[in-house]
């Protein structure tokens, strides 16, 4: 299911064995097959350091994804509270390990699941559960869809006809009109006795949850924050120090209980930063970049959502990446006057600037991947980045406010951008900022919702007052014309929230919702340059795959017209032949990249390699390592090369 129309809707994955009501609970049910190996896998019981169950003293506290505020929280009996055998599995682990048994069967090895049967196996242990109990207080009831929901197919599935299901299973699955479809989506593995599709669970930092070994690393992590004393130093109840009498850690919260916070992403969507208050910070230690500096995020704005990205890349990465575009000579990629839409190179008069596109360059390729690594991305896909945008603005140059997400309301494209349902859309942009600019020398990115961090509501400087105040100062006078929609971005720039470009400032805010609806606070646009130069670059990131990638989401009416009519498919995909001819004796070891990965041997007796590829891939062939000739795609469907 690559190529989905919207009108059509998405079913979930289909389930291995099909589902049965939920169990009551039995007595005498015998033990997991899989307890000991559960044991091994999250470290439980195997030294003297790890005799404790990792989630022992540790609740599960849920959050809906982009909020800051939990949704619901581990349901704890004070006689589970109490708990003193070591040997005795917390009932975290009795639920995982019955969400293992009714996942892949009992047969099935723990080490054979991935993370989509981890996503299975959370999602069912925190609302499913064993009998009448889940790990979540009320069954996760207070997680349910933040949206309307209509008609869902859950409501329709037979065996769940006499049976109360949690509210969470249709926050997890939003519905087969609701769900964007990936490239894994047959991957996903069906939520136990239920049939829908999970959530995903990342951290607050944005790190996703693959595996039950990190979920139980994790716990260990909340147990033993920085400073206090080791898990093995700790009393049953999780405290430190004495029975409880005497001096106890002061950090340590009621009850002598940790909590592990994680942020539930509905099936199909992508992981948003729930950020609380402005200044607030987002440490992210796996996200790892030139020289091992550490990468954080400050929050600047909560309405957009706008953060600072501290150490995401440096001087020299933004002085190559400026270097190899002003270097660009295709027509495709090559600098010139900035262009709009969703089709075609349409130039706007009130985009002003110039840009330029950096799809497979070294430096492009590597702040691509970190990005998506940034985003909470826990592998690369190409058909969910646009190329690199560069852009030059000189004096007076600007754009005026817009949307980085794209409006068809009316459905006129092949491509759906419909995000609301099953639409692929830009969702987050990072803004790269390459040249600094003196005070009051404009260039900033102002977003025209917003208000400047900090300022209280009577202090907001409205429109026209702003406009008065800088005819006053005389700044602009003689470069912008008086009335001008320049004039006006300037006025805009100087009361709203802008955003001033320093050399290797990165930002982060999104144009999309969690529930995939267009965020329009997300509205900005470049101020006008009143004095240098500025040099910027942009990566839009998508929610699914863009258009002109397989997989990506189809108005199938717009295509059957557009077909019946003659015209050409949308699909920017090009199908590439490279073939040692023997020519050249200097070609008999060559070996074939793309960009600098090794992609197959092109020696003398090797087979031609076929490849699908796109408009501006770099294709470069090496001998002992040194590139000796360099392909680059272009608009034809079909390309031989030779060498």
């Amino acid at each position: 299911q690559n190529n989905v129309a919207s009108p059509t809707p998405a079913a979930p994955p289909t389930p291995t064995s099909p589902p049965t009501k939920l169990p009551k609970k039995q007595p005498d049910e015998p033990p997991s097959p899989h307890e000991d190996a559960y044991k091994s896998l999250v470290n439980f019981g195997t030294t003297d350091d790890n005799k404790h169950d990792p989630f022992r003293g540790v609740d599960l506290v849920i959050h809906r994804n982009g909020e800051p505020d939990p949704c619901s929280r581990q349901d704890v009996t004070p006689e589970e509270a109490a708990m003193e055998d070591d040997a005795a599995l917390s009932p975290t682990s009795l639920a995982l390990l019955h969400a293992v048994d009714n996942l892949g069967g009992r047969k099935k090895p723990l080490d054979m699941h991935i993370k989509y049967d981890v996503d299975a196996m959370i999602t069912h242990a925190l609302v499913v559960g064993k009998g009448d109990k889940s790990l979540l207080q009320g069954r996760g009831e207070s997680c349910g869809p933040t949206w309307e929901e209509k008609n869902h197919y859950i409501d329709r599935l037979p065996h769940l006809k006499d049976t109360s299901i949690s509210t969470m299973i249709k926050f997890c699955d939003m519905g087969t009109d609701k769900t964007p479809i990936q490239l894994d989506h047959e991957k996903l593995s069906i939520v136990p006795e239920i049939g829908s599709m999970p959530c995903h669970f990342h951290t607050r930092e944005g790190l996703r949850i693959t595996s039950l070994e990190q979920l139980a690393q994790l716990a260990r992590a909340a147990k033993v924050p920085a400073g206090e004393c080791t898990e093995d130093e700790r009393n049953p109840d999780g405290t430190c120090g004495t029975d409880g009498e005497g001096d106890t850690d002061s950090t340590t919260v009621a009850g002598g209980r940790r909590e592990l916070h994680l942020y539930a992403v509905q099936a199909g969507r992508q992981f948003i930063f729930a950020p609380k208050y402005v200044g607030e910070i987002f440490e992210l230690p796996h996200v790892k970049v030139p020289q091992d500096l550490p990468v954080w995020l400050e929050v600047i704005s909560l309405k957009p959502r706008v953060l600072d990205v501290f150490n995401f890349f440096d001087r020299a990465e933004s002085a190559a990446i400026v270097d190899k575009a002003m270097k660009e000579t295709s027509e495709t990629h090559r600098i010139k006057r900035s262009s709009t839409g969703a089709s075609g190179y349409n130039v706007n008069s009130q985009r002003t600037s110039e840009n330029g596109f950096d799809t497979h360059g070294k430096q492009a390729q590597a702040v691509k991947r970190r990005c998506m690594n940034v985003l909470g991305f826990d592998t690369y896909e190409e058909s969910l980045t646009d190329g690199l945008q560069v852009l030059r603005y000189n004096q007076t140059t600007a754009y005026v406010p817009h949307l980085d997400w794209i409006d068809d309301y009316q459905k006129l494209q092949e491509h759906d951008f419909d995000t609301e349902h099953m639409g692929s859309n830009r969702f987050a942009t990072i803004l790269l900022y390459m040249s600094d600019l003196e005070k009051d020398g404009g260039g900033e990115t102002v977003f025209s919702h917003g208000w400047p961090p900090g300022q209280a509501e009577e202090d907001h400087v409205q429109f026209k007052d702003a406009l008065a105040a800088l005819r006053e100062s005389g700044d602009v006078e003689k470069i912008l014309k008086r009335d001008s929609w320049e004039e006006k971005m300037v006025a805009r720039c100087r009361s709203r929230l802008a955003i001033r470009p320093h050399s290797s400032r990165a930002v982060l805010f999104y144009s999309q919702n969690p529930d995939g609806t267009p965020d329009n606070n997300s509205m900005h646009g470049g101020c006008p340059v009143v004095n240098g130069e500025k040099w910027a670059a942009n990566l839009w990131v998508w929610n699914a795959p863009r258009g002109g990638f397989p997989g990506s989401p189809k108005n199938q009416h717009v295509v059957e017209k557009n077909r019946a009519a003659g015209k050409a498919p949308e699909d920017n995909q090009k199908k590439a032949s490279f073939t040692n001819t023997h020519a050249d004796e200097k070609m008999k070891n060559a070996k074939l990249y793309f960009q600098d990965t090794f992609w197959g041997k092109l020696g003398v007796g090797d087979p031609a390699l076929n490849v699908n590829t796109y408009e501006g891939h770099q294709w470069n062939v090496k001998v002992d390592e040194k590139t000796v000739k360099t392909f680059v795609i272009d608009k034809r469907p079909s390309q031989p090369y030779v060498i």
